[in-house]
């Protein structure tokens, strides 16, 4: 059996930037974007789109869904084509093993992934592999009846502390980001997935992983959570942009 490392920590304070200086190298970028406050570049995103995503967003029948997808599809194609020196437009996807999707370049080695909850569109961005979860914090939600299936016994002590839901999907981003990264999915290792801060030793079989793995969980504000995960065996630079799409 092969262990795999898994270090996990919490980011109390992130400093957002204006990109500068955009290239792949030891570091790790992470980008957010708030849709509310962009909807007036809505059109000109769409401009950027092939026709099969023009369709996709199409499919949505709600309208915030379908501007979500146009942000967050626009956006990436802006900043990937900033690291590649390419037009957004001209860049061209594809699929890679169990379903991960991949930009298409003859240049530099680009990773991303790219999540969206409640008003928010995060991307990651990295010459190592990388995965990305963001969530709002529901304090409505029924998290209680997915415990047991998803979670340790100490993981479940841990939540049902105070303040138990943001706690749950502190957890939940970390898992999320986790089998995002691998490429692995959700489904009946995520009970064994680590998620509490600190470091942890891992069946290579469970993480899906041979790679030393790396979380860190920061605020995008006071209502939404991210879990960043990466590839690396050593602390490396993380770098946080807010997209200037003017």
């Amino acid at each position: 059996m092969d262990l795999v490392k898994v270090e996990i920590r919490y980011l109390d304070n992130v400093e957002w930037q204006q990109d500068l200086n955009l290239t792949t190298g030891a570091h790790v970028d992470v980008w957010r974007i708030n849709i509310a406050n962009h909807l007036s570049f809505i059109g000109e995103l769409t401009k950027l789109l092939l026709p099969d995503e023009i369709n996709r967003a199409g499919r949505y029948y709600q309208e915030k869904d379908r501007q979500r997808f146009v942000m967050s599809r626009g956006a990436l194609r802006i900043i990937l084509g900033r690291y590649l020196g390419q037009q957004p437009e001209d860049l061209r996807f594809d699929i890679g093993p169990n379903k991960k999707p991949f930009v298409k370049t003859t240049g530099a080695t680009v990773n991303y992934n790219v999540s969206h909850s409640d008003e928010w569109v995060t991307i990651a961005v990295s010459k190592t592999g990388v995965g990305i979860d963001t969530e709002k914090i529901d304090r409505s939600f029924a998290y209680k009846e997915i415990l047991a299936d998803n979670f340790s016994e100490d993981e479940i002590s841990f939540i049902n502390q105070n303040n138990p839901e943001e706690k749950f999907i502190l957890l939940w981003t970390r898992k999320e980001a986790i089998t995002k990264l691998t490429s692995q999915g959700l489904d009946e290792r995520l009970k064994d997935i680590p998620s509490l801060d600190g470091n942890h030793q891992i069946n290579n079989k469970i993480i899906n992983s041979s790679k030393e793995i790396k979380l860190i969980t920061f605020k995008l504000d006071d209502n939404n959570l991210a879990t960043l995960a990466y590839e690396s065996e050593d602390q490396v630079a993380i770098r946080f942009y807010d997209i200037d799409l003017l």
